[in-house]
Order: structure tokens, then C-alpha cells, then sequence
């Protein structure tokens, strides 16, 4: 039988049993809570406990004065100690801990986002058309580093002559965008309509990125096939969306990232050929996207850096300074450097929650996106009880914009799905547990496409940590959603299949993209896993090998696994 202490009374009455528990044997919270229910009968939530413990005064962390002084004793023979050696070393223990915790918060003054790894395998589908600036008041701020300052030019080997002219086109397209009102709230139904093309060859790319990684190679080249028969489409970079020419450069180098050089060689050329065939010759995207079919791959990386601080500039020098716009970009921009590298240096980027406030108004979404950034962060350098706080402040700020429905419920569920991730890499399983069911809650509550296959990645984490935790009921209830998630799942990508089948895609490697055939025969030499004679139009032949891809080799992961993670990307170029 357990019991739940109501009064003060009741509390003191626990008080000596859990701070023996808690202070003087050094337990973890989760521990102690634990050993107090089956032990002792006592059962209270995780936020009870935590108002007792400040009540009681029971901080385990020790000013750096003291913690220093404890390291500096123990580590004298000579020191004088009136406690034993058991309660010496817990005490220790606590010292350094404290001594590490100072270190974290030094380190968080002067580097907004060093992140490391573990993170989220693709960058989020970014950005809302309409963006909003709510005034309305909210909760305190949370301390966080100073004012962010603009992004200096980057120093390096001297860059390619595509290079530069890439980036004195890019700042032209930025100059004509602005100068014809291409960023008016009005314009944000044109942009959609105009985004969806080049979304949907993002996401046939990485689709095929990640078939291929799984060894299924030809399904892979399949998707990579439709998103080079993309180039046939006019509209496929047309829009004038401010993402556009940033995220392309990204998709591009994404793919030499992860070894597909010649691969991303042959979409460079396309994306110039596309450009040539459709686009006015007075048009300055003809000019930007030209110049791809110029630049090296093996420059794409360093590029991207350079296009990420010009397009920023671009903009503030533009627009105002207090503008949702630039921290839709830099939030952008972090994500992607942080795909690139999980332990980037994003203190240019991520700016002091205090400026989000004071720029877009202390209800602001971009707050929520933020914070969510720097709870990971925190997770990362082991700032457990830091996180916690930044963790309630959001939650305050979701509350207080409740009503007003300015929070991207998408972009908050993959946030903290990314959370539950490095909150279970860190054993931190009680947290993580919490962090994956608000980011199932959140992800379907939407339309997007995607949710199938992230509400499968969200249920099989929750369903092994059911295990490892021994909590059956909990497991077998992931287990039979997991199973109703796959066969969703299974069944839209077999309809998607039929639908392929049926609507013949064009061959993009023919002579009507003006590539010749030879290019094809390069293609082939690089897909090791392609018969000579397997061609997009063989309908026969590519029902095989989707059957094929289908079928698990011995050692291989699911197949459901597999092919639902395709579409877990929504590849946002956006």
C-alpha cells in the first residue's frame, strides 16, 4: 500500500528517510523516488518532490568557493577531516559535480550552442508563411548569454571565381526580391504554391540519400531518378521564397556529405540547364541558378558558410532590424550547420531569448524554437536541472500563446522529439519518456505527410525504453501502435507504388534536358547496385526491383523501418 504525504505534517514525517536517501548517500532524485515507494510505501510525483527539496534546503551543489576547497583537501594527505571515508568521498563527489555545473554555465555566457552529438538526422521543414510578432505579455525570461551580433565573413583558402559569383548573384536576387515586395505577407500563398515543387524534389532526394544508406540501392536510384525528372518541371525553383537559393545550395552539399559527389555533380548541371531553359534571360534567378552548373562540389561546404552570413546580411540591411524574418533565418541557418556538424559553434546564430523578446514580443514562436534548442544543448553538457528550467519555460510560453496559435505545432513536436533523443542517449529516461510523448502528441495533431513515419521512429524509442525500464504495460501498448503505425504506413507507400506505376515519369537523363546519353552511362558506372539495362520507362522491371528493394537481406533492419523512414524527411527546400 502507498501513500501520498498532503500535509506538512506528513511531509516532516518522511523528511530524515529522504535525506539520508538524497544528501547524504548522494541518490538521484528518480532513485530516491523509487526507493521511497517500494521501501517506504511513499508515493509522490517528481514536481512534489522537488518542492520539498527547496523547502528542506537539501541543494547537493556547493558554492565554488566550498566545492573548491573540498577538491583541494582531499587531495592533501595532510587535510583535516572529520568525516568518514564513505561520507568523504559522497562529499567529493558533490564537490565536483558543483565544479562542474560552474563550468557549464560559464561555458553557456559565451557559447550560446555548442551541441554534440546525436542530433536530429535531417533538418526540419522550416518556416511558416505567415509570420507573426505577438505582443501580448508573457512569462519571465530565463538568463541567457548577451546581444548577438551580425555574422563576420568567413576566413579561408581563396574560393573558386563560381564561388563569388554565386555570392554577388545570390545578394542581386536578395536586392530584386525585396525591391519588388516579394516578401509582403501578401505574397505568402504565391510562395506556397511555389515551394511545393522544389519540396517535392528535396524529398525525393532524400529519400533516395537514405534508401541507399539502407542498402536498398535501387529503390534509392528510383527516387533520385524522379527527383532529377523534376527538372522537367518549370516551376521547380521559380518561387521567389527567401529559403530557396540557401536550401538548395544545402541539398546539394548534403549529398557530397554523405558521399555522392558525382551524384550532386549531375544536379548542379541541371539545376543551370533548368535555369537556362526556363527562366527569362533578365531574370536575376537565371543568374543565380546558372551558376551551379560552375561550382565544384568539393566547394559546397565551405560555400554554404559563406551564402549562410551573405543572405543574412542581405536581409538585415533590408529589412527591420526587429523583424520575425531574420530569426525564422538564423533558426534556419542553425539547424543546418548543426546537420553539418553536431558540435558547431552556433554562437553567432542563436541569439539571447531577452532579444527574441524585445524584437517579436514575449509571445513569439521563434522563444519556443529557441529555448527547445538550448534544452538539448544543456541535455548535451549534462546541465540537468538547467534544462529542467529552460524545459518550464516553455511550457509557460506555450500555455500564454495557447489561444493565439502562433506556435508551429510541426516544428515544437520535432523539437522535442530531438530532446527525447539526447535525453535517452543520456540515460535520462524518465525526461526522455515525457519529451517523446509531447512530440507524439504535437506531430499528430497536424496534416503533414510526414507524420506517419516520425510518429513510427517516436513509438519504437518509447517502446525500447519501455522494455529497458520493465514497464510491460507500457511496452506492449507501443508495441500494438507501432504495429497499427506500420501498416498505415505500409499501405500509403504501396498506393504511392501503384500510382508510380501507372504515371510513366520522363527519362531526365535524355537528350530533352539536353544531357546526353553518355551521362546515363556515367550514372551507371556510379550505382553499383543498377542492371545495364534497367531503364525509368520499364514499369515491368521497376515493379521488380521495388519488390526486391522490399525484400530484408540477412542483417538488415525492418523493412517497414526502412522505406517509412523516406518520407521522414520532408527534404525542405524550401
Amino acid at each position: 500500500m502507498t501513500v501520498t504525504p498532503r500535509t506538512e505534517a506528513e511531509w516532516e514525517q518522511w523528511k530524515p528517510i529522504f535525506t539520508k536517501l538524497y544528501m547524504d548517500q548522494n541518490q538521484p532524485l528518480p532513485k530516491v523516488m523509487k526507493i521511497m515507494e517500494e521501501d517506504h510505501g511513499v508515493k509522490a510525483s517528481t514536481k512534489m518532490y522537488k518542492n520539498k527539496v527547496k523547502d528542506w534546503g537539501l541543494s547537493k551543489y556547493l558554492k565554488a568557493e566550498q566545492a573548491q576547497q573540498i577538491i583541494n583537501s582531499a587531495g592533501d594527505p595532510d587535510g583535516d577531516s572529520s568525516l568518514s571515508g564513505g561520507q568523504d568521498d559522497t562529499l567529493k563527489k558533490r564537490a565536483q559535480k558543483s565544479l562542474k555545473r560552474k563550468r557549464a554555465r560559464e561555458k553557456a555566457q559565451t557559447q550560446a550552442s555548442s551541441v554534440t552529438p546525436d542530433l536530429c538526422d535531417e533538418p526540419e521543414s522550416y518556416a511558416h508563411d505567415h509570420l507573426v510578432s505577438p505582443t501580448s505579455a508573457g512569462p519571465q525570461n530565463p538568463t541567457f548569454p548577451g546581444m548577438w551580433t551580425r555574422p563576420e565573413s568567413p576566413k579561408g583558402a581563396p574560393p573558386s571565381e563560381a564561388a563569388e559569383k554565386y555570392l554577388f548573384n545570390l545578394r542581386i536576387w536578395t536586392h530584386d526580391a525585396f525591391m519588388s515586395g516579394q516578401w509582403d505577407s501578401k505574397s505568402s500563398s504565391r510562395h506556397h504554391s511555389g515551394r511545393k515543387a522544389s519540396r517535392t524534389w528535396a524529398s525525393d532526394l532524400t529519400a533516395g540519400t537514405n534508401l541507399f544508406k539502407k542498402g536498398h540501392g535501387d529503390l534509392a536510384w528510383k527516387y533520385w531518378r524522379m527527383a532529377a525528372a523534376s527538372f522537367e518541371n518549370p516551376d521547380l525553383f521559380k518561387t521567389w521564397y527567401y529559403e530557396t537559393p540557401i536550401r538548395l545550395l544545402f541539398e546539394m552539399g548534403r549529398l557530397v556529405h554523405d558521399g555522392h559527389a558525382p551524384l550532386a555533380s549531375q544536379m548542379l548541371k541541371y539545376t543551370k540547364l533548368w535555369a537556362e531553359k526556363f527562366l527569362d534571360r533578365n531574370d536575376s534567378r537565371r543568374a543565380l541558378y546558372s551558376v551551379f552548373g560552375q561550382l565544384d562540389p568539393s566547394e559546397l561546404r565551405g560555400l554554404y558558410d559563406r551564402a549562410a552570413k551573405s543572405l543574412y546580411n542581405g536581409f538585415a540591411s533590408r529589412i527591420e532590424k526587429k523583424h520575425p524574418l531574420l530569426y525564422e533565418i538564423r533558426l534556419n541557418r542553425a539547424l543546418d550547420l548543426l546537420w553539418y556538424d553536431s558540435c558547431a559553434d552556433l554562437s553567432e546564430w542563436v541569439p539571447s531569448i531577452k532579444e527574441v523578446d524585445e524584437s517579436c514580443g514575449p509571445n513569439n514562436p521563434y522563444s519556443v524554437y529557441f529555448l527547445l534548442l538550448e534544452a538539448y544543448r544543456l541535455v548535451a553538457q549534462d546541465s540537468y536541472e538547467m534544462a529542467e528550467d529552460v524545459g518550464q519555460q516553455v511550457i509557460n510560453r506555450l500555455d500564454a500563446m495557447k489561444d493565439e496559435n502562433t506556435a508551429d505545432p510541426w516544428r515544437v513536436g520535432l523539437a522535442y522529439r530531438r530532446l527525447g533523443r539526447i535525453q535517452r542517449a543520456k540515460k535520462r529516461y524518465h525526461d526522455a519518456r515525457i519529451s517523446f510523448n509531447k512530440a507524439l502528441r504535437l506531430v499528430r495533431s497536424g496534416e503533414n505527410r510526414n507524420s506517419g513515419s516520425i510518429q513510427i521512429e517516436i513509438c519504437q524509442d518509447q517502446e525500447q525504453m519501455s522494455k529497458e525500464l520493465n514497464d510491460l504495460e507500457d511496452a506492449a501498448l507501443w508495441s500494438d501502435m507501432l504495429k497499427e503505425l506500420e501498416k498505415q504506413v505500409a499501405d500509403q507507400e504501396e498506393v504511392d507504388r501503384m500510382r508510380l506505376e501507372n504515371e510513366p515519369v520522363k527519362d531526365p537523363f535524355g537528350v530533352r534536358n539536353g544531357v546526353r546519353d553518355r551521362v546515363f552511362e556515367t550514372m551507371q558506372v556510379y550505382n553499383p547496385f543498377m542492371s545495364p539495362d534497367y531503364r525509368f520507362k520499364d514499369n515491368a522491371k521497376r515493379a521488380k526491383l521495388d519488390t526486391e528493394s522490399r525484400s530484408p537481406s540477412p542483417g538488415s533492419p525492418p523493412v517497414i523501418d526502412s522505406l517509412s523512414r523516406t518520407n521522414s524527411l520532408s527534404a525542405s527546400l524550401s
